[in-house]
């Protein structure tokens, strides 16, 4: 999994895994977590070595019907999203959001890959000017 996130983000493993401004995760058709870094541990207070296979509706109940599931869904089906802006629901702060599908090199989906970002707050007071 991670040689295909390394080249869609031209990061090294280490740099991926231990990024500080980056929350990166990856799930596979059922949902099950196949990456998780240490943002995600932060974040969740979830050690990667308890999420690997666990599926993301039993890690972070109510996502379920969330607009972050739905995102991943459409994902699964092959389909890019991007959020260029969008609020923190139990946090302050914005974030930008990138859910991408995986493909193996027959072009077969086999996994959708979740990248955020949060917003620097010179941003998030420009863009609500």
């Amino acid at each position: 999994m991670l040689p295909h996130i390394t080249r869609l983000m031209n990061l090294t493993e280490d740099e991926i895994r231990n990024h500080p401004e980056l929350l990166v995760n990856a799930f596979d058709h059922q949902h099950r977590v196949l990456f998780w870094n240490s943002h995600c541990e932060r974040l969740f207070g979830i050690k990667e070595e308890e999420a690997l296979g666990k599926k993301l509706e039993d890690l972070v109940p109510g996502i379920t019907g969330n607009d972050k599931m739905i995102y991943l869904q459409r994902a699964l089906c092959g389909e890019s999203v991007y959020i260029d802006e969008d609020r923190y629901e139990k946090r302050n702060g914005h974030y930008a959001q990138i859910v991408l599908p995986l493909k193996n090199k027959k072009g077969k989906v086999i996994a959708a890959v979740n990248i955020v970002r949060t917003l620097p707050t010179d941003v998030q007071l420009q863009n609500n000017i």
